[in-house]
């Protein structure tokens, strides 16, 4: 919801002084389905739609929209995303990709600002792995089905393994202890 609250923020500012550029940060999992992250998937499909309508609705009050879709650059997201039923550094040797530097994705975001680009895809590799699956999904799709059955690999794995120090345990458990209440407080007010 912060992105959709402070894009209207932002464009209503815009529209009243007849200027601005709003850059909303989605991801390439905004372009290509990613399996087993369907959530983030899901909420980043949404970001890259809404900067696309507003982009349109904008153009003839003086509002230029772009949305960033980055491929894997080196952010504290890694650092800090909780997962259920696997480890981050096995999610991460799973991916063959280089990571991208901060530094450089700023760099390249900026340009295609500067350049005014609808959709700024970073990098290169992803631009034109989203071109792939534009033309040919299925081309796409076998790769994806192969992450899923790799990281479902590593969920399994992970379950096999000795019980982690009854530390960690306790460190751990008001974390999961909370996703399931909101869970089962989400499925109560259905």
């Amino acid at each position: 919801m912060g992105v959709i609250y402070g894009t209207t923020a932002a464009y209503q500012v815009m529209t009243k002084q007849g200027f601005g550029h709003i850059v909303n940060t989605s991801s390439i999992a905004g372009l290509i389905p990613f399996p087993v992250e369907i959530g983030y998937t899901t909420t980043k499909f949404a970001v890259v739609g809404l900067s696309q309508a507003l982009r349109a609705e904008g153009h003839d009050l003086g509002v230029k929209v772009s949305v960033v879709c980055p491929g894997v650059v080196a952010t504290p997201i890694y650092e800090t995303a909780e997962l259920i039923g696997a480890s981050m550094d096995d999610v991460m040797a799973m991916n063959k990709i280089k990571i991208m530097p901060a530094e450089k994705a700023a760099r390249m975001i900026l340009k295609g600002v500067e350049r005014n680009r609808a959709i700024i895809v970073i990098p290169r590799l992803w631009r034109f792995l989203w071109l792939v699956y534009r033309l040919c999904p299925s081309l796409i799709g076998l790769p994806m089905q192969k992450a899923c059955r790799d990281f479902r690999a590593c969920v399994k794995r992970q379950r096999t393994r000795p019980y982690p120090p009854l530390a960690k345990v306790d460190k751990e458990l008001p974390k999961v202890k909370k996703h399931w209440k909101i869970q089962l407080e989400a499925k109560d007010q259905r």
